[in-house]
């Protein structure tokens, strides 16, 4: 006897696609809808940091010329 006999013809078929509703999303997720009573979202306000880098380099700049002139 064939091996080939004994597979069932939906053996390798996909399986059904759910039409339940889709499962809620993680904790923390960000979602549309207002949650914990909450009836607008909260807005952020960022602080600029300055310019500390650029500063930074540019003092660095001028002690290496320092250090040229007087090397």
């Amino acid at each position: 006897m064939s091996q080939y006999n004994n597979q069932s013809a939906g053996a390798n078929s996909p399986p059904p696609m759910s039409t339940g509703p889709a499962p809620p999303p993680p904790i923390g997720y960000p979602t549309n809808e207002p949650s914990h009573g909450s009836a607008a979202p909260v807005k952020v306000e960022t602080n600029s940091k300055g310019d500390g880098f650029f500063k930074g380099c540019l003092a660095a700049m001028c002690c290496c010329c320092a250090l040229d002139i007087c090397f």
